[in-house]
């Protein structure tokens, strides 16, 4: 097997492009932590796959179809969301995240005027102001972001009334067991939780009560 095939090569070949190995590691940076440490290799691993698949056939990789008898009315007024979160870093002593962020984007077709097509939400938390939680644990960051995330769509949810689609970047099953042995969040952690993500205080109330 040639070295342009193997892991190796496409190691050596990434390594030899600085701006890739940027980008890399900025992505890296982004994902859990228990994943940092072989983001380099299952990358590499990744495109080694794909150059072999790529030599099998002779067959382009994309091609483009024509989809005929198409008709935008059958989809007019369809809401579809999408929910993403980050942490956010400010450089004082040191570079601790101190901020995490929940954004929604939300898209209705067929709507023509776009301050209705479009709607983006913008849900902040000051990992400081909560009092719950190990701190000192490398996932915490990750409980809150989970927390976040899903009370962002249930934001979503309860602001919408007929969604087609919501879309959560990320994992599609998270290992609970990875996250035992936090200490619990307080009272007033749900209240600020409900308080930013809760699309009506009423229905805050409700989901704490139950």
């Amino acid at each position: 097997m040639s070295e342009y095939l193997s892991e190796e090569g496409v190691k050596k070949d990434l390594q030899r492009q600085p701006s890739i190995m940027l980008k890399l590691a900025e992505n890296a940076l982004q994902v859990a932590e228990s994943l940092r440490g072989n983001y380099f290799n299952n990358t590499a691993k990744f495109i080694a796959a794909l150059r072999k698949a790529m030599e099998r056939t002779n067959e382009p990789i994309f091609t483009k179809h024509k989809i005929s008898n198409a008709d935008w009315s059958q989809f007019q007024g369809e809401v579809v969301a999408f929910i993403d979160g980050g942490v956010g870093q400010v450089e004082l002593s040191s570079q601790v995240p101190v901020l995490l962020r929940v954004g929604s984007y939300v898209v209705k077709s067929g709507e023509r005027n776009l301050a209705e097509r479009e709607k983006f939400g913008y849900y902040p938390v000051i990992l400081g102001d909560l009092e719950g939680g190990t701190k000192e644990r490398h996932d915490f960051i990750d409980i809150v972001r989970i927390i976040a995330e899903l009370l962002g769509g249930l934001s979503i949810l309860e602001s919408y009334e007929k969604i087609s689609v919501l879309m959560f970047h990320g994992p599609l099953v998270y290992t609970v067991n990875h996250y035992t042995g936090h200490s619990p969040f307080t009272e007033n952690d749900i209240d600020k939780f409900l308080a930013h993500y809760g699309a009506k205080s009423q229905r805050g109330r409700e989901i704490k009560e139950s």
